[in-house]
């Protein structure tokens, strides 16, 4: 999952438990985050691998930044990742407590 995955479960989970956002709403800023940081990286990446002697420095940014386009594809898509069902999960198990509480 690594530190992108774990960074967006970790921020879309703890904003909508304490605040209430909005699942869908929250995914898609991150998704957009992810995108313009993608984007950014990649045109470093580009002029790195430009210059020749930077070329080893180019590659791995230009991969990394295409998996943060993967990562904010997945936050677009509905259910495409455990964040959603961990946090039903957690959901319903408040619920049931609450039920055999009171």
């Amino acid at each position: 999952m690594g530190v992108v995955g774990g960074l967006s479960a970790v921020v879309s989970g703890l904003l909508h438990a304490v605040i209430g956002i909005p699942l869908a709403l929250l995914r898609g800023v991150l998704a957009l985050v992810f995108a313009l940081l993608g984007t950014v990286l990649l045109v470093v990446a580009g002029v790195l691998c430009v210059t020749v002697l930077l070329l080893p420095l180019g590659i791995p940014l230009g991969a990394f930044a295409l998996s943060l386009y993967a990562k904010a594809a997945q936050l677009m898509v509905p259910g495409g990742s455990g964040v959603e069902r961990s946090l039903r999960a957690r959901g319903d198990a408040l619920r049931a407590r609450r039920r055999l509480a009171g």
